[in-house]
C-alpha cells in the first residue's frame, strides 16, 4: 500500500472519531497526551502517529482498533474474545473450509 495514502487514511479516520465524539483538537490533545500541532499533523495525513499515540487514542479514547485501521468501517463494533479465538481458529484453516464455512454461517443468518 502507498505509504502517503495509508497515513492519510488514518488521519482522516481519527479526525473522524474526534468529530462524531464532539472533541475537539484541544480536549482529545489531553484525553491522549498529544501535542494538538502533531495531532493536527496527523489528521491531515503529513505524518504517522507513533505507536505510544496509537496505543492512547485505542486506549484513552477508546477506538475501536479495527475501525481505526481500516479492517471495518464501522467504528461501534466492540469484539470479544471468543471472537477473536474464532477468528484465529480461522486464519489457520485452508482457503476451502473458510468457503464451507461462509456459507455455513450465511444460512444461520
Amino acid at each position: 500500500m502507498d505509504v502517503e495514502k495509508l497515513k492519510s487514511q488514518l488521519g482522516k479516520r481519527i479526525k473522524y472519531y474526534r468529530e462524531k465524539k464532539g472533541y475537539t483538537q484541544e480536549k482529545f490533545c489531553e484525553i491522549i497526551d498529544l501535542d494538538q500541532s502533531n495531532l493536527s499533523k496527523i489528521e491531515n495525513g503529513k505524518s504517522f502517529p507513533d505507536i505510544i499515540t496509537i496505543y492512547a487514542i485505542i486506549k484513552q479514547a477508546d477506538i475501536e482498533p479495527n475501525f481505526l485501521f481500516g479492517y471495518t468501517d464501522n467504528d461501534n463494533i466492540k469484539y470479544t474474545p471468543i471472537d477473536y479465538k474464532i477468528l484465529d481458529l480461522l486464519l489457520k484453516l485452508p482457503e476451502e473450509a473458510k468457503i464451507h464455512i461462509k456459507n455455513i454461517i450465511n444460512l444461520i443468518k
